[in-house]
């Protein structure tokens, strides 16, 4: 069983709302799920609150199986329960659910946020010209955590933009990057990746390709081939989404959200 699944059967056996501290009890007394986790209650509480219908975090799970009151206890929704109901099913109340309605935009908001920075990110790299998105590129790769990452000289390696190291243990790995500032709908293709495979293969054992456009499915295809060098793909979408993960140029506004949970009053 998966911690969730545990806790849907712990439920079932207690047949009516608990707190996380009774559903952990239960799911280890019927020997539903063997924790390994230091704190395993807050490991369970937080799995549940993922897969909670009126909880919004910023990931949340797709699958929703459980309700949770204000008074910390979790209910399983109607559709799951394998018991008719002999309590009180206590129905939230307007302003439980003007606060679930409030997370929700708040996280959506935040959403929204993101996707404009990443657009922003992706239009200020398409103005830069070809040299300094390659400075950028070396930067990056540097920040992502290669080693000795630096621009090669115009027209002396090739194809090669960017070359340096990873550091994988002990062992050390040649990579060398190819970088490409191109518009949303000028996407690379296979020829490209093929010809980049052939210029650092011998000489480097992975390559990197860096655009601020998309590959097409057969430049995705041949990326990584039986016997050949790797080229790792990296898209606007992704060098977006890094960048951001990463902190480079980005200025994080830390808001903090309140939520009342008395199972924590205890625990």
């Amino acid at each position: 069983m998966k911690i969730y699944e545990a806790a849907i059967a712990a439920l079932n056996f207690i047949k009516k709302p608990a707190t996380a501290s009774e559903v952990y009890e239960t799911i280890v007394d019927k020997k539903l799920y063997v924790f390994g986790a230091k704190k395993p209650v807050e490991v369970l509480r937080v799995t549940m609150d993922k897969h909670t219908k009126n909880k919004a975090f910023s990931k949340m799970n797709v699958y929703r199986y459980f309700y949770k009151h204000t008074n910390g206890k979790y209910e399983l929704l109607e559709e799951f329960r394998k018991f008719s109901v002999n309590y009180e099913v206590k129905e939230p109340s307007l302003e439980e659910l003007q606060s679930d309605n409030c997370f929700e935009q708040i996280f959506e908001l935040a959403t929204q946020q993101k996707e404009k920075c990443k657009a922003e990110i992706l239009t200020y790299l398409r103005a830069l010209s070809p040299s300094e998105f390659e400075e950028f590129s070396e930067l990056f790769l540097n920040r992502y955590g290669f080693k000795n990452m630096t621009v090669t000289s115009v027209g002396r390696d090739g194809g090669i933009d960017v070359k340096g190291a990873l550091k994988i243990g002990i062992a050390e790995m040649r990579v060398a990057a190819q970088c490409k500032r191109y518009a949303e709908n000028n996407k690379v293709g296979r020829p490209d990746v093929s010809q980049f495979r052939g210029d650092i293969t011998g000489e480097y054992e992975q390559g990197i390709f860096i655009t601020t456009s998309s590959f097409t499915k057969e430049a995705k295809e041949v990326s990584f081939k039986p016997g050949c060098v790797p080229i790792v793909l990296i898209d606007g979408e992704q060098l977006a989404e890094t960048i951001i993960e990463k902190g480079i140029g980005i200025q994080r506004q830390q808001v903090e959200i309140y939520d009342f949970d008395a199972d924590l009053i205890f625990s």
